[in-house]
């Protein structure tokens, strides 16, 4: 009994060190490549799930790696592209809100320092968070509508992957039932 704990954990430890080792290559390539995450030559950890790597440092989202089962259904097939589609959207949103975030904050903190005459380098270069607050607050309300129409879109493109989602999942429990 003992013998068959130390495999499985043994099994499980080298799982998760190919996973380490995945991820580690999948941020390598992607720091490569700043704008597309092109993976070719590397294994997925598992022969069931998805690959996530670590956070992309433009969005801040985890890129992910969506598992191709070698028997794959069209609709399978279908169901992935959409997840794949929506989370390509998420991604380029994101990167694209974040760049304009940190403009505008470098602009607002350039201004602010000029404002109160200090230079923009050396120790003193920093803002108080009430003076970066008032920044943010700003930024909220100048991106209110474009954060409501992503929300919106956002929850729109989740509840449309609910269906096919549910279809595959049907799909799955026939295929074990009747197809054995």
């Amino acid at each position: 009994m003992k013998n068959v704990v130390r495999r499985r954990y043994v099994k499980n430890l080298a799982t998760n060190i190919n996973r380490l080792v995945c991820l580690v290559q999948i941020r390598d390539a992607h720091n490569q490549r700043s704008n597309e995450l092109n993976i070719h030559n590397i294994p997925p950890p598992s022969k069931k799930f998805d690959l996530i790597g670590p956070a992309d440092k433009k969005s801040n989202l985890r890129p992910v790696v969506f598992h191709v089962p070698h028997n794959e259904t069209s609709l399978q097939c279908r169901y992935r592209q959409m997840r794949k589609e929506t989370h390509e959207w998420n991604q380029a949103f994101w990167a694209d809100h974040n760049e304009k975030f940190f403009k505008e904050k470098e602009d607002f903190v350039k201004r602010k320092l000029k404002e109160k005459q200090l230079s923009v380098e050396g120790p003193e270069a920093r803002l108080s968070a009430d003076e970066l607050s008032e920044f943010y607050k700003e930024f909220l309300d100048k991106n209110f509508v474009l954060h409501a129409n992503y929300n919106r879109e956002w929850y729109k493109k989740n509840l449309r992957l609910l269906y096919p989602a549910f279809q595959v999942f049907l799909e799955k429990i026939y295929n074990k039932v009747f197809k054995r």
